[in-house]
């Protein structure tokens, strides 16, 4: 067992935070990809061939497009098929960003919050908030793609964490894997007084990624946030809400999910319909995110 103590440790930790060259800067190809995004003017080309240049996005963006909802299966065997036939531009560039932008982090593959749980985890989440997006009837205030990045990036806390402190994150991760009965944010509060939303927040905004992601992942477990961005934070909040089939797994117990729902003005028969099938996804969502950490 580590000697730790949590007070400071957090703030250990929110010093390192503070300084962004501690955080591993973005890769080339994310730096691209980014570039893309906030250009107009880009086009399917440039990012088919930008995803073509790296062989390990590549090979992540076909299987993914070979996934079962597509209807293609093998039959996609070229990045471009993936991207012009399948995935378009918006899924095939916001997927490419978090893929890429994960790379320079390092954790372990096993365990409750190893890469192959996270990044299924992360998949999953995006694809849910995705469905819920499309039947918000207030989805002329939302962002359909800032809805995906803010369910892919929700996590990837995590990631940083195991990054800069490998030791005390395995001791993280050994405890939520023996302890699944309990909340794995109540017991980083209680272990090392931090928690995986507060330091997904600093990495997003490192990485300068949009102010609705960063907003989204520091109060993803706080639905009763008002502030700037608030549909988004009350979207990831039911998405995970739903994935996790628990009534309440965030700091709001007074704020049921009927409630997220209503302000969402999502229809609650229909969001149950999308979470059946986004769960029918569970084992290609595993498939790939086993992939990742080969």
């Amino acid at each position: 067992m580590l000697n730790i103590n949590k007070q400071e440790f957090s703030q250990n930790f929110r010093n390192i935070l503070q300084q962004t060259g501690q955080i591993p800067p973005l890769s080339e190809t994310t730096r691209e990809l980014i570039k893309l995004r906030n250009n107009p003017d880009s086009n399917l080309s440039q990012l088919i061939d930008l995803i073509a240049n790296d062989p390990g996005l590549s090979a992540f963006i076909m299987k993914y497009a070979r996934m079962s909802t597509f209807g293609y299966g093998e039959r996609i065997v070229s990045v471009h098929q993936a991207v012009s036939l399948v995935l378009g531009f918006n899924t095939a560039l916001n997927l490419s960003m978090g893929i890429a932008a994960s790379g320079c982090l390092q954790m372990p593959n096993h365990g409750a919050l190893g890469k192959i749980c996270i990044w299924s985890q992360a998949l999953e989440c995006a694809v849910m908030c995705r469905e819920l997006y499309h039947l918000s009837d207030i989805k002329r205030s939302l962002n359909g793609d800032i809805a995906y990045l803010g369910g892919l990036f929700h996590n990837f806390g995590y990631m940083l964490f195991s990054h800069l402190y490998p030791r005390e994150f395995s001791y993280l991760n050994d405890l939520v894997t023996r302890h699944p009965e309990q909340d794995a944010r109540v017991l980083q509060l209680q272990v090392f007084g931090i928690t995986h939303d507060t330091i997904g927040m600093y990495l997003i905004k490192a990485w300068d990624l949009p102010e609705e992601i960063a907003i989204t992942v520091a109060e993803q477990h706080f639905p009763d946030y008002s502030g700037r961005h608030a549909l988004y934070v009350k979207l990831v909040a039911l998405a995970n809400r739903m994935l996790r089939n628990k009534d309440v797994v965030d700091g709001c117990p007074y704020v049921d999910t009927t409630a997220l729902l209503n302000d969402l003005e999502i229809d609650e028969f229909s969001a149950l319909n999308a979470l059946t099938t986004v769960r029918g996804y569970q084992q290609e969502f595993q498939a790939l995110a086993q992939s990742l950490a080969a």
